[in-house]
């Protein structure tokens, strides 16, 4: 390979001499000259003039050692880098969560992480699934957490090439504040009234909205009053709570906001529909050391923190 005749180039340039860059390498003297003739033809010019007392550089070997020695150094220590991730607690970890349960729950269980390893970088995207299911598939993402309810079944190389476990069942509702609720709903449930609220969403396309509805009444409205999309799940679900309109939460997070009358659950026929937070990786991933401790927080956390709403 090229690169390997590179840096026995540079191994040559820097000591002049083939003995002292094959103690060096740890190959035999032949080695080194084989590779330096091999380069030299590849690039059509001489790099040494070979003197009994050892090797001179050309000013074609002057220039190559200028431009490419930083290169091969930076190469060398990205590589050492990640050679070192392997044995230590160090290194990048990217991670995916949908809006609300990422937003809500991911920092907590960072905090946790982060008391053991400190020296681990934490990217997040937030995402819904099958945004995050794309990224896992395009090695975009180490791991991710997703929502079944949102249509994953959508992803047809979900199963096939994904390992999903689950962490918890939930149900999802329809919420607003006690305000909203008091003013706008009262005890009329029904389809034409709830239809013409206005609702907030972290999709764009108010999917997760049209689903309930569906679930609800088997029908969904043509037309929604979109009053709020917001991509950060705690700024929709904060807007809920200051009298905004409707949204979709799931129980595991909405639990404490009902708990302390910030929210109000709307259950016109039943409770909601079931969602299952899942965590997934490429089925033939092999995880590094600080995804194996990652994904041992979450699986803690879920166990002790999350409440299931099921």
């Amino acid at each position: 390979m090229i690169l390997n005749k590179l840096h026995v180039f540079n191994t040559v340039y820097a000591s002049c001499s083939t003995a002292r860059a094959a103690e060096q390498l740890s190959v035999t003297r032949s080695a080194i000259s084989q590779s330096i003739s091999k380069l030299e033809a590849e690039l059509g010019t001489s790099l040494f003039t070979r003197l009994p007392k050892g090797l001179v550089p050309t000013q074609t070997a002057h220039q190559m050692a200028k431009n490419i020695g930083p290169l091969l150094e930076q190469i060398t220590n990205e590589v050492n880098a990640v050679m070192g991730n392997q044995i230590c607690n160090s290194g990048t970890i990217h991670i995916g969560a949908p809006p609300v349960t990422g937003t809500f729950h991911l920092p907590r269980i960072i905090e946790t992480f982060n008391r053991e390893f400190p020296n681990v970088e934490i990217r997040l995207s937030f995402d819904y699934s099958i945004g995050l299911i794309s990224k896992v598939l395009a090695g975009e993402l180490d791991l991710s957490i997703i929502d079944v309810f949102g249509g994953v079944h959508l992803q047809r190389d979900f199963h096939a090439f994904c390992h999903r476990e689950p962490l918890l069942s939930e149900i999802v509702v329809m919420a607003c504040s006690p305000e909203y609720f008091s003013s706008h709903i009262g005890d009329d449930l029904s389809y034409e009234n709830l239809s013409k609220q206005n609702f907030l969403s972290v999709r764009d396309d108010f999917l997760e909205i049209k689903s309930w509805f569906i679930h609800q009444y088997e029908k969904s409205p043509t037309y929604l009053r979109k009053a709020l999309f917001s991509e950060n799940g705690l700024a929709a679900l904060d807007c809920a709570c200051r009298g905004l309109g409707l949204f979709i939460v799931g129980s595991n997070v909405s639990h404490d906001y009902i708990d302390k009358r910030k929210l109000v659950a709307i259950t016109p026929r039943n409770r909601g529909e079931e969602n299952q937070i899942s965590l997934i990786q490429l089925l033939d991933k092999k995880p590094t050391l600080i995804e194996k401790s990652f994904i041992k927080h979450i699986k803690k956390y879920a166990k002790s923190q999350w409440k299931s709403g099921i």
